[in-house]
C-alpha cells in the first residue's frame, strides 16, 4: 500500500499544488496520468483544476465523494448566474475532473483504491452538455430593449415573448394556430406540433397572449403577414434584424433569443428534464378545462423558479 502522507508538491506548473493532495495522488497517480500528455499547458490546466477542488473541500482527490461533487457543481452554477465564470469554463473543469477520476477507477488495483471510489463527475457532464447550447445567451438588458422596440406591434412583441419566455423555435412559432391553446385549472398550455407533451405558458406570457387574441384577425394561423397568411422563417429573421436596429443593439437570431430561455431556466436551478420539457385568449378560440388540472406540472415548476416577468406592451 502506498502511504497517504499529505504533502505540498512545488515542482512546476505541471504539478499539483495542494497541501491536501496525498503522496499517492500527487506523486504516483498524477505522474502516471500526465505521462502521455504532449502539452505542458494541458497538464498545467489539469493540475490547477485538481488543486482547486481539493483546496475547496480540504480533502485529497480520492476522498471526494458524490455529495461533495454535487455541492461543487451547484457552487459553479451560482458563479455562472453571477457571471463570475462562463459555462464553457465549468464544462472544461468537469471534463478534466472526470478524466482524472476515470483514470483512477480504471487503475484502482494498481493504486490500491477501494471499490467504493467512483467517478462522480461523469453524470454532470451530461447536464453541462445540455447547457452548452444555451451558453451564449442574449443579455437581459438587450432583451428589454428589444421588447421596447417591439411595443408598437403587438404581434412582434408576442413573438419575442414566445421566444424568450417559452423557448419555442421559429418553426414552432410559425406553425401555431389559435386552437392549439388550452386553459386548464392550473394555467394555460399549448399543443406544439412535434412535441408529445403540452407546453406550459407562464402567467405573464398568457396575459400578453390574451391581449394579442383580442386584437388579431380571424385567420388560420396565430401569427400572420399583411395578407393574413402564415409567416415564414425569413419573415422572422427580417423581424429580428429590424427590431435590433431600432433598439440599437447587436443583431440576434430568433434561435439565440430562444437559447436565452433555456439558459435562464438553468441559471435559476431548473433540472435538465424541466428545461427539456419547456424547450420540447378572452376573445379566444381556446378550450377551457376549468375542472381539470393538466397532469404534467414539471414545466410550470420550472418557470416558477425564474425571477423574470415580461409586462404587456404599453399600447
Amino acid at each position: 500500500m502506498i502511504p497517504l502522507t499529505r504533502i505540498a508538491d512545488k515542482r512546476g506548473d505541471k504539478m499539483i499544488k495542494s497541501i491536501y493532495a496525498s503522496e499517492l495522488t500527487s506523486q504516483y497517480i498524477w505522474t502516471d496520468f500526465i505521462a502521455h500528455f504532449r502539452s505542458s499547458t494541458t497538464a498545467a490546466s489539469y493540475a490547477s483544476d485538481l488543486s482547486e477542488i481539493m483546496n475547496y473541500f480540504e480533502k485529497d482527490f480520492v476522498e471526494i465523494r458524490n455529495d461533495n461533487v454535487q455541492e461543487y457543481f451547484q457552487m459553479m452554477q451560482n458563479k455562472i448566474t453571477q457571471k463570475v465564470i462562463n459555462p464553457q469554463t465549468v464544462a472544461k473543469k468537469f471534463r478534466e475532473l472526470h478524466s482524472f477520476a476515470e483514470y483512477i477507477c480504471e487503475n484502482r488495483k494498481k493504486y490500491c483504491i477501494d471499490d467504493q471510489y467512483q467517478d462522480e463527475f461523469y453524470p454532470f457532464l451530461k447536464v453541462l452538455e445540455k447547457q452548452k447550447k444555451f451558453a451564449k445567451s442574449v443579455p437581459v438588458e438587450h432583451i428589454d430593449r428589444l421588447l421596447q422596440a417591439a411595443e408598437p406591434d403587438i404581434q412582434a412583441y408576442t413573438i419575442v415573448v414566445m421566444l424568450y419566455r417559452i423557448g419555442l423555435s421559429s418553426t414552432e412559432i410559425i406553425q401555431l394556430k389559435p386552437e392549439d391553446f388550452a386553459i386548464y385549472e392550473n394555467g394555460m398550455y399549448a399543443a406544439i406540433k412535434g412535441r408529445e407533451e403540452l407546453c406550459y405558458i407562464p402567467e405573464d406570457t398568457a396575459r400578453i397572449l390574451e391581449r394579442f387574441f383580442d386584437q388579431r384577425k380571424e385567420v388560420e394561423y396565430l401569427f400572420y403577414n399583411s395578407r393574413g397568411n402564415k409567416l415564414n422563417l425569413m419573415y422572422l429573421s427580417r423581424l429580428m434584424k429590424k427590431l435590433a436596429k431600432k433598439a440599437g443593439i447587436p443583431e440576434y437570431s430568433a434561435e439565440s433569443i430562444r437559447n436565452t430561455c433555456g439558459f435562464t431556466l438553468y441559471a435559476y436551478g431548473a433540472t435538465p428534464k424541466q428545461v427539456a420539457n419547456q424547450l420540447g385568449v378572452t376573445k379566444m378560440q381556446i378550450h377551457r378545462y376549468r375542472n381539470e388540472v393538466y397532469k404534467d406540472q414539471i414545466q410550470q415548476a420550472a418557470n416558477h423558479l425564474v425571477k423574470v416577468k415580461v409586462m404587456p406592451p404599453e399600447i
